[in-house]
């Protein structure tokens, strides 16, 4: 069973880049998810701490995604709730367009929304630099078939991410919330298809 995560888990992690560039890094990430398939090559480690009481506050942010809607964002204990997905499941990516790990990562987000989860959704807010017009011109030529964001016309809620998960840049930036709002999983680096599944399958 997935354990209860807030905003301030640490670990490490070798699989991504910067936002600002396109060289792979050493990295931050956090995350608990007992059955995420771990390579030979990844250490991955856990710590739980006791999630504060918050009050819940509505309508603390705005995103508005690359086809022109615009999701309202309320903080709730232990995370964040989306009006428009209630009752959902939802996966936020930061990402970049030319991030070799965030690249390689695509056809697997690709794969999972292809196979219509009806209580998931997946946002991913491109970090690199690229336009409205450039993003959807990226997302045409890759395929993408999952919501999309441009960055720089999300900077407050990026900037929220940034100082509650201590997001320092690293890319692909993954935030697993349940369908409750609960933060489950974050993680710097890129996912596999299996990965992916199993934290689908843990969410509850």
């Amino acid at each position: 069973m997935i354990k209860t995560l807030t905003f301030l888990f640490l670990a490490l992690l070798l699989t991504s880049c910067s936002s600002s560039d396109n060289k792979d890094t050493n990295s931050t990430i956090v995350k608990t998810a007992d059955k995420i398939e771990k390579s030979a090559t990844t250490e991955i480690t856990s710590q739980k701490i006791a999630p504060k009481t918050q009050e819940v506050k509505k309508n603390i942010l705005t995103i508005e995604t690359l086809d022109g809607k615009e999701i309202h964002v309320n903080e709730v204990t232990g995370g964040l709730t989306f009006e428009e997905y209630k009752g959902k499941a939802v996966f936020v990516i930061l990402f970049g367009y030319r991030c070799p790990p965030c690249l390689q990562e695509m056809p697997n987000l690709i794969a999972l929304t292809e196979k219509k989860y009806p209580d998931l959704e997946i946002l991913a807010i491109e970090v690199q630099g690229l336009n409205s017009d450039d993003l959807k011109e990226f997302k045409k030529r890759k395929g993408i078939n999952y919501r999309l964001a441009v960055g720089s016309q999300n900077n407050q809620f990026i900037n929220y991410i940034a100082s509650r998960a201590q997001w320092q840049g690293s890319i692909p930036f993954f935030i697993a919330f349940n369908k409750k709002g609960e933060v489950k999983i974050i993680h710097v680096g890129a996912l596999n298809s299996r990965q992916l599944d199993s934290v689908y399958s843990e969410i509850d």
